[in-house]
């Protein structure tokens, strides 16, 4: 593995709600810089909580501090997303995953929300949960300052400053922030068009990026500041945000409307019965697949892989049915028409196959992609 593979590379820590949780590699750096930042602030100088000062505490309390309270702002986070990918889910779209990152957290949904009020709801549903964890952290914090704990008090306090600043700085109206969002189903609502409203959030995006990229270098150089880290990582989160949100103006046509409908073929299946001598003599020549649908009456049992069967010893060909070397149906085999093929793509190289079945709401066998049909039509759209 390079140094570019184990970059990209992620963990799964946890299923939630069967939601799979994964952190990008690059967290850890992130967590383990927040846990040296909060200690050294606690066992050097103290810290202010309101109008009190906590009074430095022994290294050994500090980290443990350092450790409980970074571990509760990243929790935040994770809340933060889970409230989009469950607010996703009620509202019909299926959630892929969540991911953890150095400059927070993404619930990867698997479909565009349908309408304006989708986009919205879910939109605002992680500031909604970052407000709320907040308010319950500074409830909590006042009985723990009033019975003589200022300790945990600070701590409280942090959560509390922490999920009120994860709140608000994600209401900024630029795409992808969730403030952007929300601008776009506004204009979605307000236009009836989900490509420009998506284009003009993205362009508020790069404004609020470029806005914070100019105060993390203005926070380094000024004299009244002269913050070199909270200069630098504003300046690592704006051009994070600009990459994102340039990446929104630039492909916006084809992020929306290159959906599976428009790429699939005819959904050329066969039967679960269907003798392997049959599939390789007479369908394999005239239907030029890496796998085959298995279907019957139009519903989808699996899927055959062409490579599968090369275990398959040549004089069992006659004796062996489709159903007994398919690969049983799983979420990873099949998507409905309306999903982007950005997802598709990813899926295919994923589930080992190479292609995906196209099943409707329904439940029938309304289509086929495999990695080559893609390809091939992708060029022919740039083309145009």
């Amino acid at each position: 593995m390079n140094l570019v593979d184990f970059y990209k590379r992620q963990i799964t820590v946890a299923h939630i709600f069967g939601i799979p949780v994964r952190f990008d590699y690059r967290w850890f750096v992130v967590f383990l810089l927040s846990v040296w930042l909060i200690a050294m602030n606690l066992s050097r100088g103290g810290m202010w909580v309101g109008s009190f000062k906590l009074m430095p505490v022994s290294v050994t309390v500090s980290w443990i501090l350092a450790v409980v309270t970074t571990i509760g702002l990243f929790l935040s986070v994770l809340g933060h997303e889970l409230s989009h990918a469950l607010m996703g889910r009620a509202e019909g779209i299926e959630i892929e995953e969540i991911v953890l990152h150095p400059f927070g957290g993404l619930a990867r949904l698997r479909n565009e929300p349908e309408s304006p009020r989708a986009e919205f709801r879910i939109a605002v549903a992680g500031p909604a949960a970052s407000f709320l964890f907040a308010a319950i952290s500074f409830v909590l914090m006042l009985p723990a300052m009033m019975a003589g704990y200022p300790i945990a008090g600070g701590v409280l306090l942090l959560l509390c400053a922490g999920n009120l600043l994860l709140a608000v700085f994600n209401l900024f109206p630029g795409y992808p922030l969730d403030g952007g969002r929300v601008l776009r189903a506004l204009l979605w609502r307000r236009t009836g068009d989900i490509k420009e409203a998506t284009r003009l959030a993205g362009i508020c995006g790069m404004l609020i990026a470029a806005v914070l990229i100019i105060f993390g270098v203005y926070m380094a150089i000024a004299p009244t500041f002269r913050s070199y880290f909270m200069g630098f990582w504003s300046v690592l989160v704006g051009l994070f945000l600009f990459d994102a949100a340039y990446s929104v103006v630039k492909h916006v046509r084809p992020r929306i409307r290159n959906i599976v409908s428009e790429a699939m073929s005819a959904p050329f299946s066969i039967e679960p019965d269907v003798l392997i001598s049959h599939l390789i003599n007479s369908v394999l020549p005239l239907h030029r697949q890496v796998a085959f649908p298995v279907a019957q009456n139009q519903r989808l049992h699996g899927m055959l892989s062409l490579e599968d069967l090369k275990s398959l010893p040549r004089e069992r060909w006659h004796l062996t049915r489709a159903r007994e070397v398919m690969r049983p149906i799983a979420p990873r085999f099949f998507v409905e028409p309306n999903t982007t093929l950005d997802y598709a793509q990813e899926l295919m190289k994923r589930n080992g196959i190479g292609s995906v079945a196209v099943v409707g709401k329904n439940g029938d066998l309304v289509g086929f992609l495999q990695s080559g049909t893609f390809k091939r039509r992708k060029r022919a759209k740039d083309s145009r």
